[in-house]
């Protein structure tokens, strides 16, 4: 998983782009999605930063694009779908819209369907089950706060890479997690084998995320 973060734990203002990665941030996240075969993202960071998740400035293979969307409806014209066939995006049974389904296809991606929650979003078990048959082995989760939390929920994430920014945004930003079960301090999950390494004037941590 990857985040640029404000000082404060705010990963946006509410609604809008929000560039808190330094350049080199931003290289350090692109060699991360380098070093794995798939990036993930929810619809909601599509609609706002209609983010293209590709490689660019570091060698090595495209990865494959993933987005969590339980309707399948994207905005027309994203970038992320492309036209290299290297998009996947994955809807939840039951709430998926026909015309979302063959509008992603007719822009040369792919269209998934997986089991859904119980609130009807895409279940991340099976989504990770999905992207494994297609020879996914190494994921990097990139958000919004959504998906975020919804791995942490279902305690799905094994490595973190966290870019602190020396911004504060303050209320509304928006958080990194929403309730991700912890309900006592020994029920955190804990950062181990923990690395920290300037990027300008942002700071990354990065480690392994064990869970109690």
């Amino acid at each position: 998983m990857h985040v640029a973060q404000s000082l404060d734990g705010r990963i946006a203002l509410a609604g809008m782009p929000t560039a808190l990665s330094t350049p080199e941030g931003r290289r350090s996240a692109h060699e991360a999605r380098a070093a794995n075969d798939a990036v993930l993202v929810g619809a909601n960071t599509v609609r706002i930063d209609d983010p293209q998740l590709t490689l660019r400035d570091v060698p090595g293979s495209q990865p494959l694009r993933v987005v969590l969307a339980s309707t399948l409806e994207l905005p027309p014209g994203s970038k992320i779908l492309g036209t290299d066939g290297r998009a996947v995006i994955i809807g939840a049974r039951g709430r998926v819209h026909e015309d979302a389904r063959r509008t992603i296809e007719a822009a040369g991606a792919s269209a998934l369907v997986t089991a859904a929650t119980s609130e009807g979003e895409v279940d991340i078990a099976a989504a990770l089950a999905a992207l494994h048959e297609r020879g996914v082995k190494r994921l990097l989760v990139e958000g919004g706060a959504r998906i975020l939390t919804s791995f942490f929920r279902a305690r799905a994430v094994d490595r973190i890479r966290i870019e602190m920014s020396m911004r504060l945004l303050g209320a509304p930003g928006t958080p990194m997690l929403g309730a991700i079960g912890v309900a006592a301090l020994r029920d955190t999950p804990t950062l181990k084998n923990i690395e920290v390494e300037r990027l300008g004037i942002n700071v990354l941590v990065r480690g392994d995320l064990v869970w109690s």
